[in-house]
């Protein structure tokens, strides 16, 4: 019997440590609602299980009508996608059937071009949602706005995915050369809006952070609570692209990883992984401010305070993180195909790194990394055509329960709990079926 229950465990690791989806088209973007996930290529949308099973899928044709906004409306039951087909345009999609068109509308110029990234998320006080967007800015223009908040649903100033109020088009403008949209988010416990951009001037690049007070119900009030601010790193060397950022979520500060590039890949620390406290963000930077505003801004504010340096290496490609109690996992992607596994204690003191996934091919991972919302217990992986679900605990290393109580890791109690082990377990696998009682396992 502990032959075979040796077996059974060791077919763990690929029953539920690592499932994967190979498209027939490279990943272009992936997003994950509350009960789908939903898989960008160059060809369709896929609509898919968060097992990674799939539903539905859309044939899209990239030649003439090229998504690049995809953002999930999970308390209005849809799917958004936009794209940059003559003027532009968007279809909103039934969340749980994406080939169910609901509206569809063209001459909309929303996203950005098809080789430009962008930020979309859904933003704003729970009884008036918008759909906030931010992209690089038209230079064909002297005023272009570079940040929008977009109706959802049919006002008097304007239709749906329109960014008029009462006459007026408020938005967030920018003087600079060139900016680049890496992420955004609201926080789910509070209204505070963020987004994190590169931009370049003739003289430098930069890091900014714009914050904004998502509790105002007008979109004008929301921009005129604009703050900004520069963030730099690192003391050694300069390193002044961000890559990829995460929230790490804490009820008391809003503590905030980013990943930044000296843009050298010869450099074997080329990139570096640094934690800040973003939650007070006052002044204003000079090259953003809400649109009309005739000086775009002086600059007041301060370069936020680096807390800490927890990782360097030459490729680090993304970053996601999760907290418990007063311990930080963080999961770093790498431009060859690895995902990296790093614990800080309460003091930001980074462990052993531990690698959870390495590519075959060296694949780059996609720099948006995301967990399942239902547990936490596994992240989703884009590399180029393949999307990956793995454990965040190596559980194949943890059989028996008291390793996993001596492995000190955080998260190893989320897949690996006591009630687990006191019931029945059951794992499929293709035809065959397993059910293990839990008076086997050696403890």
């Amino acid at each position: 019997m502990r032959g075979y229950l040796l077996g059974v465990l060791v077919l763990l690791k690929y029953c539920i440590c690592g499932d994967v989806v190979d498209f027939d088209g490279d990943i272009k973007d992936f997003v994950v609602g509350n009960g789908k996930l939903f898989v960008l290529t160059e060809n369709r949308l896929h609509q898919m299980r968060h097992d990674l099973s799939e539903e539905k899928k859309k044939d899209i044709n990239n030649s003439t009508h090229p998504v690049n906004i995809l953002v999930p409306f999970d308390d209005n039951g849809t799917l958004i996608t936009c794209g940059t087909y003559e003027d532009g345009y968007c279809e909103v999609l039934d969340i749980n059937d994406i080939t169910n068109s609901i509206y569809y509308e063209s001459k909309l110029f929303l996203g950005p071009k098809e080789t430009e990234k962008s930020v979309a998320f859904i933003a704003g006080a729970s009884s008036s949602k918008y759909l906030l967007i931010g992209k690089k800015l038209d230079q064909s223009t002297s005023q272009s706005p570079v940040v929008t908040l977009r109706n959802t649903v049919q006002t008097q100033f304007g239709g749906i995915l329109s960014y008029s109020e009462e006459g007026s088009d408020p938005a967030i403008q920018s003087t600079a050369r060139d900016v680049e949209f890496v992420d955004g988010f609201q926080r789910d416990s509070s209204s505070d809006l963020y987004l994190f951009l590169n931009t370049e001037t003739d003289s430098e690049r930069k890091v900014h952070v714009l914050w904004m007070d998502g509790s105002k119900s007008k979109k004008s009030e929301i921009f005129k609570s604009l703050q900004s601010a520069v963030i730099k790193c690192c003391s050694d060397k300069a390193r002044p692209v961000l890559v990829s950022s995460a929230v790490i979520p804490s009820e008391k500060a809003v503590i905030w990883a980013g990943v930044f590039s000296a843009q050298d890949q010869q450099d074997p620390e080329n990139t570096a992984l640094a934690l800040y406290n973003i939650s007070s963000i006052q002044g204003r930077v000079k090259e953003f401010c809400t649109l009309g505003e005739k000086m775009c801004g002086s600059e007041s504010a301060s370069d936020l305070q680096l807390l800490s340096v927890v990782f360097k290496s030459s490729s680090l490609s993304s970053v996601a993180a999760v907290r418990n109690g007063s311990w930080i996992v963080l999961f770093m992607g790498t431009s060859d195909g690895q995902l990296i596994k790093l614990i800080l204690d309460e003091n930001y003191t980074p462990g052993c790194p531990s690698v959870l996934y390495k590519s075959d091919d060296e694949r780059a991972v996609f720099p948006r990394m995301h967990f399942d919302p239902v547990d936490f217990k596994h992240i989703y992986i884009a590399l180029r055509n393949q999307l990956r679900r793995v454990s965040v605990v190596p559980c194949a290393e943890y059989k028996p329960l008291k390793d996993c109580r001596s492995a000190l890791d955080p998260l190893c109690g989320k897949s690996s709990n006591t009630q687990n082990y006191a019931t029945l377990v059951t794992f499929h696998t293709r035809s065959l079926l397993f059910v293990v009682s839990a008076r086997y396992v050696l403890l």
